[in-house]
């Protein structure tokens, strides 16, 4: 039953109410008008709590989000580029990165560019520039359930070569600060092929600023590089936008909580006198048994983010399979990704900060 402006009411008495659930939330597909943005496919998903645009020309990941009024994901200069527009080369995927809540990188590589015996392949991979075919949205009630459901496929194709599927479900129910998503990456060519897969969740403004957290159930920190070393005191931490801010990236070993499932939140507790200001990502570190945090306070580039992977290998493609990283799919082998999406103010964020705080106090031997 869902909790719609304090009340709880079930189908029956919310329908009684309204002449269409537009009126109070649900799904509406659109198209953005201008700019390198102009015709880009767009679905709005309003749970009468949460609202946010997936863009189903960029593999239905999710360019806005805003919790009961407060936007808090970051959005770059770039705003929403079409799949047109996007430059494969070297680190030109920069031109086309939006932020958001989710950008998905893949499915092949994340990470710096490359060149090696699958070829040659920018900055984290080309899913995220690849629109969504047999796109889907339904709205339908399970007794007094209101379920709101987008899916799609994208396929990562090249003749002769790399033949990777990604089917996507976002799902949600009205009333609900929680997005549910499940991704299915198939290998249907012939060829055993690389899989690299990384969730960029990327947090701004207002959310972001000196008093935001980043909370991680992990066993420990390290630092990317020499760069990220210098901050590594402060990787959890927020701050006023600096310009010139360098880029800091941390690699961190997810733990699971008491449910399974690791988590990732960033928060401001102190957000409107106290209301709080958030999100969570929870998800099975067994399928993505790696985590980055991005820490780039820059004037402009003000975002801070967390990353679940399916592997530790930050450094990209070659460097996974130097190292044995490199996970592969064989031919037909399927992989499943789930993951929930969490915005977060009030109760449900302290609920969060003490989940992960207390499975990283937890011995390892009571795991």
């Amino acid at each position: 039953m869902p909790e719609l402006y304090g009340r709880f009411l079930s189908r029956e008495a919310l329908q009684a109410r309204i002449g269409s659930l537009a009126q109070v939330g649900g799904i509406t597909e659109f198209a953005y008008g201008t700019g390198r943005e102009r015709g880009v496919r767009g679905v709005r998903v309003d749970t009468g709590r949460l609202c946010v645009e997936i863009v189903a020309d960029r593999s239905l990941d999710i360019a806005r989000a805003v919790l009961d009024g407060a936007p808090f994901v970051w959005r770059s200069a770039n705003d929403i580029a079409a799949p047109a527009y996007y430059e494969p080369s070297g680190d030109e995927w920069l031109r086309s990165f939006f932020g958001g809540w989710l950008t998905t990188c893949g499915l092949s590589n994340f990470g710096p560019p490359g060149t090696d015996r699958w070829g040659t392949f920018g900055q984290h991979g080309r899913i995220g520039n690849i629109p969504a075919g047999d796109l889907t949205t339904q709205t339908r009630w399970e007794g007094d359930r209101c379920i709101l459901e987008v899916s799609g496929t994208m396929r990562e194709t090249k003749a002769l070569g790399t033949n990777l599927a990604l089917r996507r479900r976002w799902w949600t129910e009205l009333g609900s600060a929680t997005l549910h998503l499940e991704d299915r990456v198939v290998n249907e060519g012939s060829s055993r092929a690389p899989h690299m897969i990384l969730y960029h969740c990327n947090a701004g403004f207002p959310l972001l600023g000196p008093a935001t957290r980043v909370r991680v159930s992990h066993d420990g920190v390290a630092a990317r590089d020499a760069q990220a070393q210098a901050g590594i005191g402060q990787w959890d931490r927020g701050g006023e936008p600096q310009a010139g801010f360098a880029e800091q990236v941390f690699v961190h070993q997810p733990r699971a909580c008491a449910d399974g499932k690791a988590r990732a939140a960033v928060v401001d507790s102190e957000y409107r006198g106290g209301a709080g200001l958030g999100f969570e990502i929870a998800y099975d570190p067994v399928a993505l048994p790696a985590l980055f945090t991005w820490r780039k306070l820059d004037c402009g580039d003000y975002v801070m983010s967390v990353e679940p992977a399916n592997t530790p290998a930050i450094e990209g493609r070659e460097n996974a399979e130097a190292r044995g990283l490199l996970p592969f799919l064989e031919p037909r082998e399927e992989r499943t990704y789930e993951l929930a999406f969490t915005a977060l103010s009030g109760d449900a964020l302290l609920a969060s900060v003490a989940t992960i705080a207390s499975a990283n106090a937890t011995p390892a031997a009571q795991r």
